[in-house]
């Protein structure tokens, strides 16, 4: 199953957060951890983020999605269910 939800990652971004999700089950929102020049592109990494759960998904992973402390996405978890 692990090669299967690898599979879905498309570049080194998603790559990491799925071996995040596999390692310990649940990350943090990513784009909340952008910095310096990649904060300009969040749109793009948004759009990316929400293709690979799309993805992960299709290929039959549950992501939990674990709102923010205020209900709010920008500070939520995304947590893997196995």
């Amino acid at each position: 199953m692990n090669e299967i939800l690898l599979a879905c990652a498309k570049g080194c971004w998603q790559d990491g957060i799925v071996r995040d999700l596999l390692r310990g089950g649940e990350v943090r929102n990513p784009l909340s951890l952008l910095r310096g020049k990649a904060k300009l592109y969040s749109l793009r990494y948004e759009e990316s983020f929400r293709n690979l759960r799309h993805r992960l998904h299709d290929a039959g992973a549950v992501i939990e999605y674990i709102p923010g402390p205020r209900g709010g996405a920008w500070g939520a978890h995304y947590r893997l269910v196995i």
